[in-house]
């Protein structure tokens, strides 16, 4: 397996494994499949996109991990990620080999803070997340969201990143 940046002809089977994780169900907030275009747009050209790497084999990719400035709610420095892997590879190390490679990113382009907004009832997402060094309040928050950050430039404080 190897990481690198998403490509505009990835775009049609990142969104066939993204509409696979959607008809999961609890997996993510999105809930309409997205077509090849609109992922492109969503996750890898678009004017809120700053990366998009993927976990990919030599026969597929089975895993994707992005940085945004989506919401306009984010102070400078700061980005939201989000993190799918199919299903047939998890608990493999994709997770984790994804978020090994995004600090790097992240400091290259003068991110400090990341920001993962996760439903409340994905619990798998919250332990991934804890587990890459987020930090937060899981039992806190009062919506149906859970909102946990990182930093990634050392002395970059993290409380700074607000939902």
């Amino acid at each position: 397996m190897r990481i690198r940046y998403a490509e505009i002809d990835d775009a049609e089977e990142l969104a066939c494994l993204l509409n696979d994780i959607i008809a999961e169900g609890g997996k993510t907030a999105i809930d309409t499949p997205l077509t090849g275009s609109e992922f492109a747009e969503w996750f890898i050209i678009g004017p809120h996109c700053i990366s998009c790497l993927v976990a990919a084999t030599d026969d597929a990719i089975l895993g994707f991990q992005t940085l945004e400035h989506f919401h306009g709610d984010l102070p400078p420095g700061a980005a939201d990620i989000a993190t799918f892997v199919a299903e047939r590879g998890r608990a493999s190390g994709i997770g984790r080999s994804l978020a090994d490679a995004t600090p790097a990113v992240a400091e290259e382009i003068g991110v400090q803070c990341i920001r993962a907004v996760i439903q409340r009832s994905n619990e798998d997402a919250i332990g991934y997340y804890f587990s890459i060094g987020f930090h937060g309040n899981a039992d806190s928050a009062t919506s149906e969201s859970v909102v946990l950050t990182r930093c990634i430039v050392p002395g970059g404080d993290a409380k700074t990143v607000r939902h």
